[in-house]
């Protein structure tokens, strides 16, 4: 059981349309645990609310994964590479990769 929630706000850049602004994963798989990462500006990374990887680095998710914050990797919108990256690489029990993209105001 995999249950992955996404928020979505207006952003400056968006003239008043929705982005995505925070993603949470959890379900059965965590064993009762929850992930939370949020753009840059107002959100944070976290593991059952608390704050990890408030920088670059790696956090052993008790058991059941890792999740590895750093600048590597391939972007979605080649419109954003001038800008300095912040991907979190989520790898989960079960096979499940996720990579989210933090900018300032959405993910």
């Amino acid at each position: 059981d995999v249950q992955i929630q996404g928020r979505y706000k207006a952003t400056p850049f968006t003239n008043g349309l929705a982005a995505t602004n925070a993603v949470a994963i959890g379900g059965a798989f965590l064993h009762g645990h929850t992930l939370k990462v949020g753009c840059m500006e107002n959100g944070q990374i976290t593991w059952d609310n608390a704050p990890i990887l408030g920088t670059f680095g790696t956090f052993n998710a008790a058991g059941v994964g890792t999740v590895t914050y750093n600048d590597q990797g391939d972007l979605v919108d080649a419109a954003m590479g001038h800008l300095e990256k912040h991907i979190v690489h989520i790898t989960l029990n079960g096979g499940i990769q996720v990579e989210v993209m933090r900018w300032s105001n959405h993910i």
